[in-house]
């Protein structure tokens, strides 16, 4: 391996919480409970597609630049001072050439990384706010990074939290490793089967 690939949420940080108090929060001030498949569902969506899905799904009335910014007004606090790293994360990137794809967006993620100290170690970025990245579904935004990192796919390492991210990963050729939270114990069987190894923190590397 040459480079390694971090998903942000779930996998190097400890930010499923956030969302999952937007989502809670989002859908009791329309009187309804969060639904069973809402969160696998947008999970690896982009800001703006999880914003289209949510809307064009569960008919809001509010338009998608509307919703996006609730959920930016409701997340943004906590990333920018509550959000960490997960234990002995900074002890491995230290030492590495490190990228980042994430379906998240810079205005979440950087403010984290700025604050642990270790945005100057990431070679590169790709992220959901590039509209012409489709969502974890598909590997492109592991190839985007994969290419800004100038190293072949066959050649990078990949660190994900979801199933939908490792299978992605996997199908551009690249090693994964799947990275347990709390957030994904219902399916982290089924990760750990898809994935090339596992961890369940990053003390063990």
């Amino acid at each position: 391996m040459k480079a390694v690939i971090f998903d942000f949420d779930g996998t190097i940080a400890d930010s499923v919480y956030v969302w999952n108090k937007v989502d809670r929060d989002f859908f009791a001030r329309r009187g309804m409970a969060v639904p069973e498949d809402y969160v696998d569902a947008i999970s690896t969506m982009s800001f703006y597609n999880g914003a289209v899905y949510t809307k064009e799904k569960y008919n809001i009335k509010e338009s998608v630049g509307d919703i996006m910014e609730e959920w930016n007004t409701h997340a943004l606090e906590e990333y920018e001072n509550n959000v960490r790293l997960k234990p002995y994360v900074k002890n491995y990137i230290y030492r590495l050439k490190i990228g980042l794809a994430t379906a998240s967006n810079p205005e979440f993620y950087l403010p984290v990384l700025k604050r642990e100290g270790v945005m100057g170690y990431f070679d590169a970025f790709a992220d959901g706010s590039d509209k012409n990245i489709r969502n974890k579904d598909f590997p492109d935004v592991y190839l985007l990074c994969a290419e800004r990192l100038k190293t072949e796919p066959n050649q990078c390492r990949v660190y994900e939290d979801v199933i939908k991210g490792v299978l992605s990963a996997k199908s551009a050729d690249m090693e994964v490793i799947a990275v347990y939270d709390k957030s994904n114990e219902g399916r982290w069987e089924e990760i750990k089967a898809a994935a090339d190894g596992y961890i369940m923190d990053f003390s063990e590397i």
